[in-house]
């Protein structure tokens, strides 16, 4: 089974990506790494090839919030993702990304903004892993969670009921079970762990709410 609480690096320096990655090690098994491009989204982040011998102690999910995802994948697959969304919002030809996740063994995925309605991705669930849906506006840490998205999550499973789902943004103590209530397979979770003193005990708060 999945982890259902997966910590999540967004930042443009490496050093603090290495920094971030070093509190994990031995905490969790997955994490999910945000790739920004300046275009799709105004921030920039690290690039992928920075991530090193990270797969050899996490199971990497891989987040492209790019213009022209298809020019990332032989990064993601060089790197040892094991899961790569691409944004339904950053590409004409979703069908075209699809097909060139083909030929790598990760998992795919697609991410859905906040105002995209779930029926845009309805032709391409078919072949998808996983669908993942964010709960704020993307590019930064710390905005507000957006409620209306959980009604999205029981659109999702009801088309795909073996689809996995994940909500990424927002999510804290106060929301955190009503998004599992909703039928989310797992939360990618960012500020609520970094922005504490103890960010593993804060990891571990969140999943003892689950239990």
């Amino acid at each position: 089974m999945m982890q259902k609480v997966v910590p999540a690096i967004l930042t443009d320096n490496p050093s603090e990506l290495q920094r971030q990655l070093a509190v994990l090690k031995n905490q969790t098994k997955w994490v999910q790494i945000d790739i920004m491009d300046g275009k799709f989204v105004p921030s920039v982040s690290v690039n992928i090839s920075q991530l090193q011998e990270a797969y050899q102690f996490f199971n990497l999910e891989i987040h492209l919030m790019v213009k022209d995802p298809e020019n990332y994948l032989e990064d993601c697959s060089a790197a040892g993702a094991k899961r790569v969304f691409f944004h339904l919002e950053a590409t004409e030809n979703p069908e075209g990304v699809i097909s060139a996740m083909e030929k790598y063994s990760f998992q795919k995925g697609i991410a859905l903004n906040p105002e995209t309605d779930v029926k845009e991705a309805t032709p391409f669930l078919k072949n998808l892993d996983a669908v993942l849906l964010l709960s704020v506006v993307p590019g930064e840490q710390g905005h507000d969670f957006i409620p209306s998205v959980l009604e999205k999550i029981t659109k999702v499973k009801d088309m795909k009921p073996d689809v996995l789902c994940g909500v990424d943004g927002g999510i804290s103590e106060e929301n955190i079970q009503s998004v599992f209530q909703k039928g989310a397979d797992y939360v990618a979770v960012g500020s609520s762990i970094w922005k504490t003193e103890d960010p593993v005990a804060a990891l571990r708060e969140l999943e003892e709410m689950l239990s």
